[in-house]
This record gives structure tokens, C-alpha cells and sequence, in this order.
């Protein structure tokens, strides 16, 4: 059988992170012992809530949705999520021209990235961040410029950028993966001036747009880019909605952008199921109580976590959203050895801060993705773990 040698532009992506993860996982989960404890990503472990399985049930039914969708993304959609930023956020979204249905936030990501970035170009994004962005500005041949996100609250110092002329995308997410931090109205007025600046899109990562704790909101960039000058959003209804499976991501904002990410998608990755995009319209214009209780539901699990890493003398910060715990490794270690360690001896699954970026090295990721007894169990664990102990 012949070997074929892939282009230039995918041998040079790293491995996937989560992929090689993955494999490591299950071969150990095989091995004779106790459960494995797999906080290493953030796939909720909660059913999507009965009434928008139902709808997907109807939806499935119709014959109607047997055919090819339209590539436009169903109007009915597209009302949703504009109801739901004008009830959310106080944002006036135009559903026709202002909003392109996604395969998940990861489809929305990557498209707007091609979309928006020639080869050479400068692609902003945050150190630490979400590896897709990295492997999608390595995708459209452009150069990433690191934007640190450093201190307690983890918000870009613009200040850092000073001699970059120009840019064709900045990329921020908050709340904030892996950080868990959320995003001040002054971070994202930094953000729009900057991209005015540099003739730079502004695209917000708000996947965890509905995960603020202590009764905070997250805060919309598009309610600080009230016109949408150089903004547009990213979302998806995985977690909002426990609908990681689902594959329904959306990208709302400046027209001129969304018509790139639309045209680009297009031929890229054609359509979403039409079953699909009516239960996600009736998942955003629904009733939203059962997205509120998974809101409470993950602050319990938040501290959980931060109560029992403290107690064993761990120093973390209480995350402000999002589902994860980001927290250094204790004597400042190797948090790739840390975490290949624990998956082997404590059968314990983390996601080492190295996959994010430079300034990830040092910390683990934990994602609040188990039931609280089996975060207590995680805590014990862990501090077994740093006594040198070996699970039974």
C-alpha cells in the first residue's frame, strides 16, 4: 500500500490534544482497578434537558427534515438567538443578516479564522487559550501574536501589543478557558480599540456564555460593541444546554464578518441537520429554568473542588465562570509529568496547562464535569497522590 505524505499545512499541526488524551485514557481505563476520574475536558456529564429532546424527537419525525437544509441556518434559529441576546444581554441582533449557524462553536471558531486571516497576517490570541486557536491560525497560514492574560483575574494587557501595526483577528474567550475568569466592561472596550487600531475582527469566544457564578451574568462583548463595529460572538449550546453532542454552535455580530464566516462555511462544511436547528430554537426560545439549576449545579461542584483542594493545602483561586478549576502544580513541577503521574497512579485524568500555551506551563485544568461525590473522591485522590501514595 502506498504512503502519502500529508500537505505542509497539516503536517504541521500538532497532534490533537485531546485526541492523544484520549487514547492514554482509555488504555489505562482497560487496565484492572478502580474508575478512572476523567476531569481532563469539558463534556458535561448531565442529560440535555427533556424538553429539548423532545423537540429533537418531533423534529427527527418530520420528513421535512430528511432534506437538505438551507444553508442560511433555519429562521426559526436565527429568532432564537436573537431572542435570547436581546433577553440576555440588552443586544439588538438582526437574525438575517447579523447571525451564521455553526457546527458547534468549533466549526464557528475555525471559520471565522479562514475567513478572516491571509497568510502572514497577525492572528492575536490569549496565552493562555483554547488550543483550536492555535491550530486555526496555523490552518490559514497566518502568525500568532500571544496576547498574555496575566495576574489573578487573567485580563490582556493590550499595553504588551503596543508595537503591532496590524492584525486581522483578535481572538478572546471569557468566561474564560482554562482560567475561569470573567471579563470587565474595560477588557472588552481595550479589545474594540485595539482592533480599531490594527484593522483587526474582534472575535469573542463565549462558549460559557451562561456559566457566571455568585450571581454574576458573563458579560457580552456585543454589549460593549453596542453597534457591532468590529465585533462578533461565538456560542454554543453545548454547555449551556448539556448539548455537547449536538454540534450547535452559532456566531452573531458585525454583518460584514458574518458573511465571510457564512461564505466560507458554505463550501467547507455545507449544512446543519435541520432536526438539529429546530431543537436548538426551541432550546434558546424555551423556558430557560433548566439551564439556570445547571448553573447552580456547577457553583456546588465549583466549591466542592476549591473547599477540598484547599483543605489539602493546594493554592487555587475561586473560578469566576466557566466549568473549570485552574490551579498550579504544587512545588511549581512539570505539569505534563504531573499529569501523566496521576493518570497512572491515581487513575486520575487532569488536562496539563502546557496544550494552552506558554503561559499554561506549571498548571492543570480540572473540569467540573463529575457528580460531587465523585469530585470529593477526586480531592482524596489528589491528595494521596501529592503523599506519594499509590491508589489501592
Amino acid at each position: 500500500m502506498a504512503a502519502f505524505r500529508p500537505a505542509a499545512r497539516v503536517e504541521a499541526l500538532p497532534p490533537n490534544f485531546w485526541g492523544a488524551m484520549d487514547r492514554e485514557i482509555a488504555r489505562l481505563s482497560a487496565l484492572p482497578g478502580p474508575p478512572m476520574i476523567d476531569v481532563s475536558k469539558g463534556n458535561p456529564d448531565v442529560p440535555t434537558p427533556e424538553h429539548i429532546v423532545a423537540a429533537m424527537q418531533r423534529a427527527v419525525a418530520d420528513p421535512v427534515n430528511h432534506r437538505y437544509p438551507a444553508y442560511a441556518g433555519r429562521p426559526a434559529l436565527r429568532r432564537a438567538i436573537a431572542l435570547r441576546y436581546r433577553e440576555d444581554h440588552g443586544v439588538q441582533i438582526d437574525p438575517d443578516a447579523e447571525v451564521a449557524v455553526s457546527h458547534g462553536s468549533h466549526g464557528a471558531l475555525l471559520a471565522a479564522v479562514m475567513a478572516l486571516a491571509d497568510p502572514g497576517t497577525n492572528v492575536v490570541l490569549p496565552d493562555p487559550g483554547y488550543p483550536l486557536y492555535t491550530s486555526a491560525t496555523g490552518l490559514a497560514g497566518a502568525r500568532v501574536v500571544p496576547l498574555p492574560l496575566p495576574g489573578a483575574h487573567h485580563q490582556p494587557h493590550f499595553d504588551a501589543l503596543a508595537d503591532v501595526p496590524s492584525a486581522s483577528v483578535l481572538l478572546l474567550n471569557y468566561p474564560n478557558n482554562p482560567t475561569g475568569a470573567l471579563a470587565t466592561p474595560e477588557t472588552f472596550e481595550a479589545a474594540a480599540a485595539f482592533a480599531r487600531r490594527t484593522g483587526a475582527a474582534f472575535i469573542h469566544d463565549f462558549a460559557y456564555s451562561a456559566l457566571g457564578f455568585d450571581g454574576r451574568r458573563p458579560l457580552s462583548a456585543l454589549a460593549v460593541d453596542r453597534g457591532h463595529d468590529v465585533t462578533v460572538e461565538v456560542q454554543t449550546l453545548s454547555k449551556t444546554y448539556s448539548m455537547a453532542g449536538w454540534r450547535v454552535g452559532f456566531a452573531a455580530g458585525n454583518a460584514s464578518i458574518i458573511a465571510a464566516i457564512a461564505r466560507y462555511q458554505a463550501h467547507a462544511f455545507s449544512t446543519l441537520f435541520g432536526a438539529a436547528q429546530e431543537a436548538a430554537a426551541a432550546a434558546l426560545s424555551g423556558d430557560q429554568s433548566a439551564a439556570a439549576e445547571l448553573v447552580s449545579m456547577y457553583q456546588r461542584r465549583r466549591d466542592v473542588v476549591v473547599a477540598g483542594l484547599r483543605r489539602i493545602g493546594w493554592d487555587v483561586a475561586t473560578p469566576e465562570g466557566s466549568f473549570f478549576v485552574w490551579v498550579r502544580v504544587p512545588g511549581g513541577g512539570d505539569a505534563v509529568e504531573f499529569a501523566r503521574r496521576l493518570r497512572e497512579e491515581q487513575r486520575v485524568a487532569v488536562a496539563p496547562g502546557d496544550g494552552f500555551g506558554e503561559r499554561g506551563r506549571g498548571f492543570i485544568r480540572l473540569g467540573l464535569v463529575r457528580d460531587e461525590v465523585t469530585l470529593g473522591e477526586l480531592v482524596e485522590r489528589l491528595d494521596a497522590f501529592a503523599s506519594g501514595q499509590r491508589i489501592p
